[in-house]
C-alpha cells in the first residue's frame, strides 16, 4: 500500500520538476532574445542607420556633382579644399562619434552575438573606427591628406539588419506572437539599408 502511494507522488514530482525546468529554460531564452534586441542589435542598427543617413546628407550638401565619387575625387585632389574641410568637420562632429558608439556596442555586448564566432565584418568595422582615432589626430597635426587604410565594411548594414530581423523573429516565436499578413508582406518587400550605391566610407 505504501509503495502504491509513492508512485503517484513521484510522478507528480517528476512532472513538476521537468515542467519547471522547461519553463525556466524558455524564460532564459526569452530574456536573452530581449537583451539581444535591447542592448546589441537594436542600438547597433540605429547607429548604423544614422551614420548612413548622415553620410548621404554630407555628400548631397558638399559634393560638387552630388555624387559620392565626385565628393571623394574632390577631396583626394585637394584635401584642404572646401570638400575636404567639410568632410573632416563631419567626421569629427557626426560620423566618428556615431561609429564610436556602434563600436562600443559591439565590444561591450559580444556575449549577445547570435553566432558563436565574431563575424569578420564586425572586426573590420572596429578596426576601421580605431584607425580613424589616429587619423583624426593626424588631421589635427595638419596631415589633412591622410586616410585610413582600413575601409568601412560595406556589408555591415546588411549584416546588422539581417541579424536584427532574425532575432526579432526568434523573439516573436518565443513569445508566441503570430505575424500578421501586413508584417509578413513588409518583411518580404523590405529593402536592405544598403541601396547598392557606393559603400559608406568605401573610398575614404
Amino acid at each position: 500500500m505504501v509503495t502504491a502511494a509513492i508512485w503517484p507522488a513521484l510522478a507528480g514530482y517528476l512532472f513538476t520538476y521537468f515542467n519547471t525546468k522547461k519553463t525556466d529554460e524558455r524564460k532564459a531564452q526569452i530574456d536573452r532574445a530581449n537583451d539581444q534586441v535591447r542592448l546589441l542589435y537594436g542600438p547597433l542598427l540605429a547607429c548604423i542607420s544614422a551614420t548612413r543617413s548622415a553620410y548621404a546628407a554630407m555628400v548631397r550638401q558638399h559634393s560638387p556633382d552630388g555624387t559620392t565619387d565626385g565628393f571623394v575625387k574632390a577631396i583626394r585632389e585637394w584635401p584642404d579644399g572646401p570638400e575636404g574641410n567639410s568632410y573632416r568637420h563631419w567626421m569629427k562632429s557626426v560620423l566618428q562619434p556615431l561609429n564610436e558608439r556602434a563600436a562600443d556596442i559591439i565590444i561591450n555586448h559580444l556575449n549577445l552575438l547570435e553566432s558563436s564566432n565574431i563575424d569578420p565584418v564586425l572586426l573590420q568595422f572596429v578596426a576601421h573606427v580605431s584607425s580613424y582615432r589616429v587619423i583624426l589626430n593626424r588631421w589635427e597635426d595638419g596631415a589633412t591628406a591622410e586616410w585610413s587604410a582600413v575601409s568601412y565594411p560595406d556589408k555591415l548594414p546588411q549584416y546588422v539588419e539581417r541579424e536584427f530581423k532574425k532575432i526579432k523573429r526568434k523573439q516573436a516565436d518565443l513569445l508566441g506572437i503570430k505575424k500578421t499578413a501586413t508584417t509578413e508582406a513588409g518583411e518580404a518587400g523590405g529593402k536592405d539599408i544598403n541601396t547598392g550605391k557606393v559603400p559608406l566610407h568605401a573610398k575614404l
